[in-house]
């Protein structure tokens, strides 16, 4: 379940600019060279960091992009994991790391071992659940999956993620069942879903699928 209070640090973070985040995130997308069909996820997200620094509207926002972030829990002093990307606000002093909006990136249809593979399994598993289980982003109300469709089948892509979700929607803290939304920020973006996580408290994990152009 998703763990933490979450009215603690939700005034430090600018929630009404999340709309604008994604839109940056598209927009790099759109403007970078896309991977080949088996590159790995670090080489993608390095790629896309670096295509989002470039992005006209990212200087316009408060922010300051993170990759390969390290997440530490206070309490053990031992390493919680590593976020693949994260946006921290300008405004927050570094004292206050536990504000921010995380990325967690999954492959989906890649070629692995000369095969196309779903991976729509890992993406639950060893993505959302991240933020799910207080992993991620515990003292925050957002989160964020980046699924990289890297055979160009977004529908597909989305379809598989959407049957894992269905499978596992009680260890994913959401009601049965355990729906894919269109997203609530950006409704009339067919690339960008959501899904509500209510275990104590409402969180929203948006998921933005970034389709490599079949070929």
């Amino acid at each position: 379940m998703v763990i933490g209070d979450s009215q603690k640090w939700a005034d430090f973070f600018p929630e009404h600019l999340l709309p604008r985040i994604l839109d940056v995130v598209l927009a790099a997308w759109e403007a970078m060279e896309k991977p080949a069909p088996d590159a790995l996820e670090t080489h993608i997200s390095r790629r896309l960091r670096a295509a989002i620094k470039h992005a006209k509207d990212f200087k316009n926002l408060p922010f300051y992009v993170m990759r390969e972030d390290i997440e530490d829990d206070f309490d053990t002093a031992e390493e919680r994991g590593r976020k693949d990307l994260a946006f921290y606000p300008t405004n927050v002093a570094k004292a206050r790391e536990e504000v921010y909006f995380a990325f967690e990136c999954k492959r989906l249809n890649a070629r692995v071992g000369g095969r196309v593979r779903s991976l729509a399994a890992e993406y639950v598993s060893d993505g959302m659940m991240r933020f799910v289980t207080g992993q991620y982003a515990r003292f925050m109300r957002h989160g964020d999956m980046i699924g990289y469709v890297l055979d160009g089948h977004r529908e597909r892509a989305v379809a598989l993620v959407a049957a894992n979700i269905r499978n596992r929607c009680t260890q994913l803290g959401m009601q049965s069942p355990g729906e894919m939304r269109p997203s609530s920020l950006r409704p009339k973006v067919s690339n960008i879903r959501e899904t509500v996580h209510t275990n104590p408290q409402a969180f929203r994990l948006h998921h933005v699928f970034l389709v490599r152009s079949p070929k």
